[in-house]
């Protein structure tokens, strides 16, 4: 799992209201695990806890207003596997919102890692957990149910839209959708999101090279997109 965290404070009721209200937004990623970590978290039971593994960071993510995690494995049962193709237990969300995490962001390039079936049963798991979650949908339908995701936070409407480059080369199937980078999609998006009433706008894009932390030509040409 390699972890990133980013803090936003947001501070603008005093603009929009005349208020002194705040808001702490955590982004963090990416949420995975190999299959030496599955391994370890299995318990005697044959069930798999991952609780140990977010304990350290439990009470900073938790102090948060609202914490965002890129998911970046299906949730998509057993066999469970590591890299390359990801499929992590049940309990892996489950230990995320144990340790505070409110969204999943589940728009990666490992989203198709158990293809369609698996993007289903991820969104149902974290459903039956009572997540939210942005960035991947059962059908169009489902997406058009689903956006635009608008949070009342601290008396913000903040609002969150999820996109990947892609998913090393894997297909949908049949009928579930996966937000990819398109510029004219993404700016459709924007404009009905604020229509609906967002203040506070949160696009949060998969995208760049792998352990790069500077953004490269591609990423930053959105600059003037």
């Amino acid at each position: 799992m390699t972890t990133l965290f980013v803090s936003l404070f947001i501070s603008l009721s005093s603009l929009l209201f005349g208020e002194q209200d705040s808001v702490e937004l955590v982004f963090a990623g990416d949420a995975m695990q190999h299959k030496a970590q599955i391994n370890a978290a299995k318990q005697a039971d044959g069930s798999y806890s991952f609780n140990e593994c977010f304990a350290a960071i439990a009470p900073y993510v938790s102090e948060a207003d609202y914490a965002v995690v890129n998911l970046e494995t299906p949730i998509g049962g057993a066999p469970y596997s590591g890299y390359p193709m990801f499929c992590a237990p049940d309990s892996y969300s489950i230990a995320l919102k144990n340790a505070g995490f409110d969204l999943m962001l589940t728009a990666n390039n490992h989203a198709l890692d158990r293809r369609d079936k698996g993007v289903k049963r991820t969104l149902d798991v974290l459903d039956a957990q009572g997540l939210d979650h942005v960035g991947t949908y059962r059908n169009q339908a489902d997406r058009e149910k689903s956006l635009p995701l608008i949070k009342n936070i601290n008396g913000f409407k903040i609002a969150f839209l999820n996109y990947t480059y892609g998913t090393n080369g894997i297909k949908v199937q049949n009928d579930v959708v996966v937000d990819y980078i398109d510029k004219a999609k993404i700016k459709k998006d924007i404009a009905e999101t604020r229509a609906a009433g967002a203040e506070v706008l949160c696009v949060c894009m998969h995208w760049g090279v792998e352990y790069v932390l500077l953004p490269n030509a591609s990423q930053k040409s959105w600059q003037t997109s």
